[in-house]
């Protein structure tokens, strides 16, 4: 039995701290037989990474490394290796991300300029890096080159507290829209997923600050409370949002572009 990204080389940035989306999507590649490269600037985690992956994929499938998704000249780096050791790119998840939880009042320029680079500006320098790479997906797979990037339920939803974060996602939502309609004729999807209260690390965090802010009396009822402004009522995990990408990543997704995938529960319905 194949799997949906046979032989397919993936690079998936973010992916460097267990318990977050950015892993669970190298697992979720992984098995259904792709090569991926992950890259992050945090390396604590890697033996735990490494060995996660390697239970699933042979070790010669799998690549970690220390990246700057806001360098050009890093990004370069990545590519190169990624094109040396398996012999090209057929897909980029941009999934790195930040938050400094503040809004206007009490954040300063430099904040917003900080989680903009990573959340925003990182997405065009990855792309720029890695496009004509995956150009050449097309002489392999009739779907083509794949761009996913993970824009979180907060490129649609307003906050009064974490004003980067929000306006960075919006804006690499317009930028998935406008790079959609740029790549389309070299047979490149640049396509984005919208999770909603996924329980990953950054959230847990993201929680405890809104509780120091007094808008919650606890994590759990911070958690709670955002769940139930969805339709189901839940959160979500990080394995089952994973699903979404690789959807986007296979040629099952060849006529998809330009589209966003919101894996939010219909908290979005709201909004």
């Amino acid at each position: 039995m194949t799997g949906r990204l046979d032989g397919k080389v993936a690079i998936v940035t973010g992916a460097g701290r267990e318990g977050n989306i950015g892993v669970a999507i190298c697992e979720a590649f992984l098995r259904e037989g792709a090569r991926v490269v992950a890259t992050d600037l945090l390396d604590g985690d890697r033996a735990a990474i490494v060995a996660r992956m390697n239970a699933v994929a042979p070790a010669d499938a799998f690549r970690i490394m220390l990246h700057d998704v806001t360098s050009a000249d890093d990004w370069a780096r990545v590519v190169a290796d990624a094109e040396a050791a398996f012999g090209g790119i057929d897909v980029l998840v941009n999934n790195a991300g930040i938050a400094i939880h503040a809004g206007i009042e009490h954040s300063s320029l430099d904040d917003l300029r900080k989680v903009m680079a990573v959340n925003h500006d990182a997405l065009f320098v990855g792309m720029k890096a890695c496009l004509p790479a995956l150009r050449r997906s097309v002489e392999r797979y009739p779907g083509g080159g794949s761009i996913i990037n993970n824009l979180s339920m907060a490129s649609y939803m307003p906050s009064a507290i974490n004003i980067g974060y929000h306006v960075s996602k919006a804006a690499g939502r317009m930028l998935t829209l406008c790079a959609a309609l740029e790549f389309g004729p070299s047979k490149v999807r640049v396509n984005s997923v919208h999770p909603g209260l996924t329980m990953t690390p950054l959230i847990r965090e993201g929680l405890a600050d809104y509780v120091k802010l007094g808008r919650y009396a606890s994590v759990e009822d911070a958690e709670a409370s955002i769940a139930g402004m969805g339709a189901l009522g839940i959160s979500s995990d990080p394995e089952d949002t994973a699903h979404a990408f690789v959807y986007l990543a296979s040629d099952e997704a060849r006529f998809v572009t330009g589209a966003s995938i919101y894996h939010d529960g219909a908290i979005g319905q709201r909004f």
